[in-house]
């Protein structure tokens, strides 16, 4: 996918811009150790009926992993930034994993920006737990790079079955993997541990949707319905047959709910 450049927060940061621009803009965040293309199978059916940015977060991609430490208002910021140099006012928001957090910390920060809501197999909170596993992570790439990190990742990413009969698919989300940067990685895992909207999601008014994998082991359905509980417009569509990234694992019902979800919530303008 070729890249257009915005220098934002002092970091250069890769985007791609698809569609009309008489159609409202979805933004598209994707998961740790990804890259924008981990959003190839919605893109095409997306951009048919809105203008669509999806981008490299820092560290990822071709974006540069400029700064230290990164917090996730940082990373909602350069979102926000992205969308003032593009001129675009509003947006639909669709992040996964950690974009789903970046999400709900730029639907925190700049609600005036925002016309929808989709946060895809994530949490709002990170437990002492999870805050261990990641500073386990953290300390396995600061040694040995990503290399070590691609088994467990995609294990944990899909099904069993799926990554029986798909292993091209798995070796080319394995080379996304690998092509994240290691200060990019431990950057974004490092916001990740920082992570707890505990008392703030409740100030959402957007329309959300959160489309939970029924097989996601570290965000079940549970802590989707944790954040519909706190947040007033919100609904669960829980995306069957799917663990961590569904938009790969069963794209084609996942294109549904959220094609349908968007088109409901969709502005009747753009002002």
């Amino acid at each position: 996918m070729k890249r257009e450049f915005a220098t934002v927060n002092n970091c250069k940061i890769a985007y791609m811009l698809e569609g009309s621009d008489r159609l409202p803009v979805v933004v598209l965040s994707h998961a740790l150790a990804t890259r924008a293309e981990i959003w190839g199978y919605q893109l095409p059916v997306l951009a048919h009926r809105f203008r669509v940015l999806i981008y490299d977060i820092r560290g990822h991609g071709m974006s540069e992993a400029a700064g230290d430490p990164y917090t996730l208002p940082l990373l909602a910021s350069d979102v926000a930034g992205v969308l003032e140099y593009l001129n675009i006012a509003r947006v639909g928001f669709v992040g996964l994993s950690i974009g789903g957090m970046i999400a709900q910390q730029f639907a925190l920060s700049y609600p005036q920006k925002l016309w929808a809501l989709v946060l895809c197999s994530t949490g709002s909170v990170t437990d002492d737990k999870a805050k261990t596993i990641l500073e386990q992570r953290i300390a396995a790439v600061s040694a040995e790079g990503l290399n070590a990190q691609v088994l467990p990742t995609v294990k944990r990413w899909f099904t069993g079955p799926f990554i029986e009969e798909a292993p091209s698919t798995i070796n080319w989300v394995s080379d996304l993997i690998l092509s994240t940067s290691t200060k990019g990685y431990i950057g974004c895992c490092r916001a990740v541990q920082e992570l707890d909207f505990t008392n703030q999601v409740s100030q959402i008014q957007t329309q959300t949707l959160l489309i939970p994998g029924a097989e996601d082991a570290a965000f079940p359905e549970k802590s989707s319905r944790i954040i519909q509980d706190q947040i007033a417009h919100s609904e669960v569509a829980v995306l069957q047959g799917a663990a961590h990234l569904g938009c790969v694992e069963r794209p084609h019902a996942f294109n549904e709910i959220l094609v349908r979800f968007l088109s409901k919530a969709q502005p009747e303008n753009l002002t």
